[in-house]
């Protein structure tokens, strides 16, 4: 992987930690004024908090690089050659059309449809927008999508511009760890929710 850039928006990172930091003081006040069985199950319920917090807001990223595209979502990590890609679209989110299948990427998330009117023409300068002038709102320089499917389009452009068009191996991992962890949580507390000891 050469010249790596991830993309990540920022809101979701300060989210993610100011959840991180309720949830410790949460289960930090329980285990100080609760009983032993209420701070475990407090405890756990942080762990399965923390770890949904993670999952949705903070693992998901876009790394680009000049040999493929690295897509992180909550419970999945799809690495795609550029090779690969027939095209990029912005509907519900940043998304990669490889073989008649959608590959959706959860870190670039399109804006409403009234987005759209709210864009200055200004905004618009040096992106390649139709005939009509219309974009759609997930093409906005100002969404999250917007700006992840224009950098991918860069990268795209230039790989099929490039001489030799060796890409990186595709593949996909699961995230068993986060789903271990969320399962085992959430099972964990509902029982002890039941049972006291």
């Amino acid at each position: 992987m050469n010249n790596v850039e991830i993309f990540r928006p920022r809101g979701s990172i300060v989210a993610a930690y100011l959840a991180y930091v309720v949830i410790a003081i949460m289960v930090t006040q329980t285990i100080l004024t609760s009983s032993v069985h209420e701070s475990f199950v407090g405890a756990i319920w942080g762990s399965f908090t923390a770890t949904l917090s993670y999952l949705i807001l903070h693992r998901p990223k876009i790394e680009l690089f000049d040999e493929g595209v690295r897509i992180t979502n909550p419970f999945e990590e799809i690495t795609v050659g550029w090779q690969l890609v027939e095209s990029i679209d912005t509907k519900y989110t940043m998304s990669i059309q490889i073989g008649g299948k959608s590959i959706h990427a959860w870190a670039a998330t399109a804006p409403g449809r009234y987005h759209g009117r709210t864009i200055h023409p200004s905004e618009m300068r040096g992106l390649n927008v139709g005939a009509d002038g219309i974009i759609r709102p997930g093409d906005s320089p100002r969404s999250h999508s917007g700006t992840a499917s224009y950098l991918a389009n860069l990268r795209l452009k230039s790989f099929r511009d490039r001489p030799s068009n060796n890409g990186c191996d595709s593949r996909v991992v699961f995230n068993k760890t986060g789903l271990i962890v969320l399962i085992t949580s959430a099972l964990l507390g509902t029982i002890l929710n039941i049972y006291h000891f």
